[in-house]
């Protein structure tokens, strides 16, 4: 089995992982050694094995620049670790061949008609296309490429001939100049034509304007672009990695005032940035192309890319530190490659969490990080000594909620780091899907955990993982929001709507007001139903705990308030769910294959079913989903945290006015959803 493991760690400087910039070298060698273990021979191409073959791409039948693209993956994707060790080793030697002379061999073979390496101009592949179809994955390649030739520009750029340089760019001219994706897309060509344009080839300088404009556009604030319609880590992964790299190439001297908007936007972003990781720097499962991995830690080392990165002193530290220990997350995990490469999945293998557009070699975007390594040896990247940023001042820290949150308003993004847990999770809005759409099960959460991943959706289930399942009478298939309304934080409680169904009217939709806040251990929930119809019967699930050695069940009954809980566990950690009001029992189950993280989990879920019209029944699900990663016995503090829930209403049945919570630590919380309609965002 293959892991990474850190050898002589550096636990003077990086207290934390022992990654200082030798050991990073020392993981450019390790990455490299599982690809050239596929490559039997200096002239092939860079090909992987496959271990599932029905979801990700090429697929039987598929046309000829499918298979292209495949290659080209392999190709730029593992360029981006091969570049940055050749800038700092220019004879780096991996598996006893050259890194340099395979890889400057195999750019000019992918460009040559005729080589087993070749990949096919952008007039070869335009006539495989479906219809409508103009946008193909070798410009996302592409880039990638000119990204790797710009690192290691000297020891491989710069020893082309002109007739070599010149056949390489006009292949990658084709492609940027030609159509992209309406997202962030442009940012390939953008970076396709700077690095053209710095190496005096010519190009349309209005079409990279167009593109230019239309990134600064998508911009929502606290840092944060919108990627076409979403909120997920193509913002960190993209948007502020390629676009630092395009101010440095173009924006600076030809666009300075697109350029300072990208400058000032990565600046925001990395403000907050660094709360979404937890106390181990881990990345949270969240959204599409979770294959990525730990390439979400890549702006808190591209922001010293900008002319003006804005970071203060100690900066430099942190972020070493939340890049190595989301690298480390990975590299050490064996479950994490087949056949020396990474896994299509987040830590093993994971079905439910793949796309069509992936193919084996995708996962290497993971080498984004390592884009640090173009920083010189005496950078305070490298000199800072480690820190762990908010997680020691939260630890410090004698408020006795011991919870720091953040919110985002631009992207509805509220993210909490837990002191008693060590783990961060996140509350999400403005997300809106088809009900069909399977990267529903990535971003339609009541929230994100970093150590309990989100797990798959069936609809045919008796409950879904941290959302509600909603089934009318008769049905055996449920149904869960497909949009998520984002309404703020108003006196430290998040405001969100979901509704099911949703198409093209909220008119006689079923729907639930959403509110909610943290606690130590995790979120307290205090959500209105508003479904109409009925029978329905409607449940909530909590986070599914991965089942790994014995499982134990454990019920308890809090003697003040009458809320029941029920606490699973394995060698994984701990889920808890209680349910105070609204539920009319807590049950769990064991589950197969939902899991990212093993075969077998188990879900704890609450039950509310109602069969009159127009009754006035309890209209409140409350309830607190808690975790933790150790098996220490929960207090009857830490598994109730409510002391009191008053309601309005005579009835207490939540159908007007404010609820009021008391916490056993003190803190005092008044919900009320008035108004909330008028704020709505998405």
């Amino acid at each position: 089995m293959v892991k990474f493991t850190v050898e002589q760690p550096d636990y003077e400087k990086s207290p934390y992982t022992g990654m200082g910039r030798q050991q990073y070298l020392d993981l450019c060698h390790f990455l490299l050694q599982g690809v050239f273990r596929h490559v039997k021979h200096m002239e092939d191409p860079v090909m992987f094995p496959r271990k599932e073959t029905h979801i990700s791409y090429p697929q039987p039948g598929q046309p000829s620049w499918r298979l292209a693209a495949e290659k080209f993956e392999g190709l730029a994707r593992t360029f981006l670790i091969a570049a940055p060790l050749l800038a700092a080793e220019p004879d780096a030697e991996v598996a006893g061949r050259s890194v340099k002379e395979y890889y400057k061999n195999q750019i000019l073979r992918a460009v040559t008609p005729g080589t087993c390496s070749y990949l096919m101009t952008i007039e070869e592949i335009r006539p495989q296309g479906l219809p409508g179809e103009l946008a193909f994955q070798h410009t996302c390649e592409c880039a990638s490429l000119v990204i790797g030739l710009s690192f290691c520009k000297t020891v491989i750029w710069d020893t082309y001939t002109k007739e070599e340089k010149d056949q390489i760019a006009e292949y990658l001219s084709g492609f940027g100049h030609s159509h992209t994706g309406h997202h962030n897309w442009r940012l390939f060509n953008m970076l396709i034509l700077g690095f053209l344009d710095r190496e005096g080839y010519p190009i349309d300088r209005d079409m990279m304007r167009d593109h230019a404009q239309a990134i600064v556009s998508y911009y929502a604030g606290d840092g944060w672009y919108r990627d076409g319609h979403l909120f997920d880590y193509y913002c960190p992964w993209a948007f502020h990695v390629y676009g630092p790299l395009w101010n440095q190439w173009y924006g600076y001297e030809k666009e300075p005032w697109l350029a300072e908007r990208i400058e000032c936007y990565c600046r925001e972003f990395v403000k907050t940035y660094p709360a979404m990781f937890d106390r181990e720097a881990h990345v949270t499962m969240w959204g599409r192309s979770g294959s990525y991995r730990c390439a979400a830690s890549a702006p808190l080392a591209s922001v010293y890319l900008l002319r003006n990165h804005g970071q203060e002193q100690g900066f430099g530290g942190l972020a070493r530190r939340m890049i190595s220990g989301s690298i480390l997350q990975f590299v050490t995990r064996e479950e994490c490659f087949y056949e020396g490469i990474p896994h299509l999945g987040f830590y093993g293998p994971f079905e439910p969490m793949l796309q069509s557009y992936s193919c084996a070699a995708s996962p290497f975007w993971l080498a984004d990080p390592l884009l640090c390594l173009i920083l010189p040896e005496d950078h305070p990247f490298w000199t800072e000594a480690e820190h762990n940023g908010n997680w020691e001042e939260i630890e410090s820290s004698e408020d006795n909620y011991g919870v720091s949150t953040t919110v985002l308003n631009g992207p509805g993004i509220v993210i909490d780091n837990h002191r008693e847990n060590g783990l961060t999770e996140f509350r999400t809005g403005k997300v809106l899907m088809k009900q069909d759409n399977p990267g529903l099960a990535g971003y339609m959460r009541l929230a994100f955990n970093s150590h309990f991943p989100w797990e798959k959706l069936s609809f045919s289930g008796h409950a879904e993982a941290m959302q509600y399942l909603l089934k009318y009478d008769g049905e055996r298939a449920g149904r869960i929001p497909n949009i998520c309304m984002y309404a703020g934080v108003r006196d430290r409680v998040l405001y969100r709507k979901v509704y099911f169904d949703f198409q093209f009217t909220f008119q006689d939709q079923a729907s639930i007001d959403l509110a909610d806040f943290p606690v130590a251990l995790g979120t307290m929930h205090v959500d209105k139903v508003r479904i109409p119809k009925k029978p329905y019967e409607l449940s909530l699930g909590a986070f599914g705990l991965p089942v790994q050695g014995n499982v134990q069940i454990q019920e308890r009954t809090c003697p003040r308030t009458g809320a029941r809980a029920v606490i699973v566990s394995s060698d994984w950690g701990q889920a808890a769910m209680v349910a105070y009001s609204g539920f009319d029992e807590l049950k769990w189950e064991r589950r197969y294959g939902m899991n990212a993280v093993t075969e077998e989990s188990v879900l704890i879920y609450g039950i509310s079913q109602r069969t009159r019209y127009y009754e006035y029944s309890p209209y409140l699900m409350i309830s607190a989903v808690l975790t933790k990663r150790d098996d220490s016995e929960w207090t009857d503090d830490e598994l109730f945290p409510a002391a009191e829930i008053a309601m309005e209403d005579l009835q207490r049945c939540g159908g007007y006015g404010p609820v009021r919570i008391r916490l056993k630590d003190g803190a005092k919380y008044e919900v009320s959803y008035e108004g909330m309609e008028g704020t709505l965002q998405i």
